[in-house]
């Protein structure tokens, strides 16, 4: 009795195809996961830098409109942001909006990438109080704010 064999192909592995289309798949998500990560660490960078000195100036500002029922203006108004660490910032104030724009001193800056932004938060007031902000500016766009209070 005659038996057949048959030869056995005892390799295993992947072929060059499927390592190929991997690498493709990896590829196409590196390049739609990057950009969104580079956008979360700029918005976190502005969270730690400069909301500190921003929510202590909208607090002056607060305060000072429920003590007067009116918005600051020209010496009082700069004098909101005196103990606001405006180290990431420059404030200013016109027409009842705070705007402040990103001033990154030197090369090494955290917020180089965001140098010279806007953004502008306007207070909504009711009985005497501010009750939100909003948010404006090229800032505000770019990191997904626009709108908040």
């Amino acid at each position: 009795m005659m038996r057949l064999f048959r030869k056995q192909n005892k390799e295993k592995g992947f072929t060059l195809i499927e390592l190929m289309i991997v690498v493709a798949i990896i590829g196409i998500l590196a390049a739609v996961a990057i950009p969104a990560y580079m956008t979360y660490i700029q918005k976190s960078r502005v969270t730690a830098l400069v909301y500190p000195g921003l929510h202590s100036i909208q607090t002056n500002m607060g305060l000072y409109y429920a003590t007067n029922l009116a918005m600051p203006t020209g010496t009082t108004a700069t004098s909101m942001g005196e103990d606001a660490d405006t180290t990431y910032f420059n404030p200013s104030y016109t027409a009842n909006t705070l705007t402040i724009a990103i001033d990154s001193a030197g090369a090494t800056s955290k917020l180089l990438k965001l140098d010279d932004y806007k953004l502008e938060a306007a207070p909504a007031t009711s009985a005497g109080k501010i009750t939100g902000w909003s948010l404006s500016g090229n800032l505000a766009t770019k990191l997904g704010l626009s709108g908040e209070s």
